[in-house]
């Protein structure tokens, strides 16, 4: 029973119930209603024989064949039209499962598993008729194949009335196919964890050729063929796999043939000789012969490939549900973070790794003390754990040793949701959301003068209406430059900042503006952001400079911390970035003097 209750084919059932009740039970009763009529059709056509035979009235007989025909013609269509229903309202359901399954922990890490993606990318995906037809089309797929199922074993159960003998063998014999062809029957191995990653890569390969993103570059390097050809050679090795795991095999057909064969020459010679003898009416005779031929219905019935297609993004959804919950757990603290902070923020011997079995942490022992109020610019080679940092004070991971304080309490101990509305941030890869301007400097809402205020501040006044989509895609719809995205963005954390944020998180945001305009957008920030503790992480040292104090990280360690004028007095790592990034902006003119195009030196 534990096994049975494992199968995902129980899953998605289960999950049918739970999705729509009403409209399951619905499909269940019409499925059986289906499954009976050939087993009532048999019978209702030996009793009309029967009384042809024995010249009864045929008025009785000819109204139950009447009866079971009109329920063929009514039965299947009403059948489908709730097979549609309970399948859109399935997919629905799974679709609000994994929107909740994978939002719904406080972190990140759920996200970021490897061991997650594949389920992912199935759950994800399931209904969009890329490796099946929706739901809404496999259940009437699934509704026949158990049709065909119940009516085999209703035919069986009228053979009782013949001999005892002939249900279970001839359903037996049928029944034989599901295990002896297994490889088609039960096609569970049409979903291996090989077959998932061959989809995986075709629906990689295809989103770059449908999807914007990718096709200026698609274009410019001359990628169109490479991309068709990794999809198709994709998609061939998916298909590969699914045929290898679903053929059939020469000796389990051989075997399946042979008892089939076996079991219809008994039960048929039997019949034979019973109506021969005499010892069965010709009524009689043709129901249990019609009935024998209708349990040959039960041959790979029911446990089809759209059961199975349709089953396993269920199975994932529930898989993801119990394994994205702890991936992404935090601790969840409770003391309020209003007014927080007033006196510091303090990395306390934090060490930090990504996954259970990192080769090296990406922080490591790190202190590092921020004044409250104050501006820390953050620098560092590519890899020295800027972002890390940034993630793990946005509380979207947490440190495995050590402890970020807050004025002295432990971050784990503020409660979330009231800690990160004291936090805003522009992270490098930010959000371009297909809405309104409105909408994607407040996405939570806000007064229009914030709207406009943030963005006066940050250097996108004038841009577009507040109520422009910012998306070609839509009537009336404009797409902007890089640049013009990267000010959105500066604009939404400066709207948070109106609203209650105290802490600002800058990582990289200016990384798409001029030089000149990045240090302008950097004053007006450090101006808007005047009563905030303001944190930068850039490459640039034009803006850099702008800041209170900058901390230099190498291998996970703070290795420098100081001012711009006592960093470059000390002659360490921060000069040497400093200088090899200035010189790119002097030349030596034809007189032989320096030319200054940056603020840099």
């Amino acid at each position: 029973m534990k096994r049975l209750r494992q199968r995902q084919e129980v899953a998605f059932f289960r999950a049918l119930f739970r999705a729509t009740p009403g409209l399951a039970t619905a499909w269940w009763l019409l499925l059986v209603l289906r499954g009976a009529l050939p087993a009532l059709l048999a019978i209702a056509t030996g009793v009309l024989i029967g009384a042809v035979n024995d010249g009864r009235a045929l008025g009785g007989p000819l109204s139950f064949v009447g009866v079971v025909f009109i329920a063929f013609q009514v039965l299947t269509p009403m059948h489908q039209a709730v097979s549609a229903n309970a399948g859109s309202r399935l997919a629905a359901w799974l679709n609000d499962r994994l929107m909740d399954a994978t939002t719904r922990p406080p972190g990140m890490g759920h996200l970021e598993r490897p061991d997650l993606t594949n389920d992912l990318t199935m759950a994800r995906d399931f209904d969009l008729g890329i490796t099946g037809p929706p739901l809404m089309i496999s259940m009437d797929f699934i509704a026949n194949g158990l049709v065909e199922m119940v009516a085999g074993v209703a035919s069986a159960a009228v053979l009782f009335g013949y001999v005892w003998w002939a249900p279970p063998l001839l359903a037996g014999a049928w029944l034989s196919t599901h295990w002896l062809l297994r490889e088609s029957a039960v096609w569970k191995d049409r979903n291996t964890d090989e077959v998932r990653d061959a989809q995986r890569h075709a629906e990689y390969a295809y989103r770059l050729a449908v999807d914007p993103p990718a096709a200026k570059e698609l274009r410019l390097f001359g990628l169109a063929g490479w991309v068709i050809d990794r999809f198709a050679t994709q998609r061939t090795k998916l298909y590969q796999l699914q045929w290898k795991a679903t053929r059939l095999r020469e000796r389990p057909l051989l075997g399946a043939l042979i008892l089939v064969l076996g079991a219809n020459l008994v039960v048929f010679w039997s019949l034979a000789d019973a109506a021969a003898d005499g010892r069965e009416q010709l009524g009689a005779v043709v129901v249990f012969m019609t009935a024998a031929v209708g349990t040959s219905m039960i041959a790979f019935g029911g446990w089809s490939w759209a059961l199975d297609g349709s089953a396993a993004p269920v199975a994932a959804v529930m898989r993801l549900e119990g394994a994205m919950a702890p991936a992404g757990a935090l601790a969840a603290g409770s003391r309020p973070a209003a007014a927080m902070p007033q006196r510091e923020i303090r990395f306390r011997d934090v060490t930090f790794a990504y996954g259970d079995h990192a080769a090296r942490p990406v922080l490591e022992h790190l202190d590092l003390t921020i004044p409250a109020g104050s501006s820390l610019a953050i620098v560092g080679v590519n890899g020295a754990g800027k972002t890390t940092l940034a993630k793990l004070l946005c509380r979207l991971y947490d440190p495995q040793q050590g402890a970020i304080e807050v004025d002295g309490v432990d971050l784990r101990d503020l409660a979330i949701d009231g800690w990160r509305s004291r936090l805003t941030a522009v992270f490098q890869d930010f959000v371009r959301y297909e809405l309104s301007l409105r909408d994607n400097v407040a996405p939570r809402g806000a007064a229009d003068d914030q709207v406009l205020a943030a963005l006066r501040d940050a250097g996108a006044d004038g841009l577009a209406e507040l109520d422009t989509v910012l998306a070609k895609g839509y009537p009336g719809g404009i797409d902007l430059s890089g640049g013009q995205w990267q000010r959105i963005a500066l604009a939404r954390a400066l709207c948070a900042v109106r609203s209650d944020a105290g802490v600002v998180l800058l990582d990289e945001p200016t990384a798409q503006l001029d030089v000149r305009g990045e240090a302008e957008i950097f004053e007006r920030i450090l101006a808007a952001t005047r009563d905030c503790t303001t944190i930068l992480i850039s490459h640039r040292f034009s803006t850099v400079r702008l800041a209170e104090r900058i901390c230099v990280l190498e291998h996970g360690r703070v290795v420098e911390l100081g001012t711009h004028a006592e960093l470059m007095a000390l002659g360490g790592r921060y000069r040497t970035m400093f200088e090899l990034q200035a010189s790119r902006f002097v030349e030596i003119d034809e007189h032989g003097e320096e030319v200054v195009y940056d603020t840099l030196a």
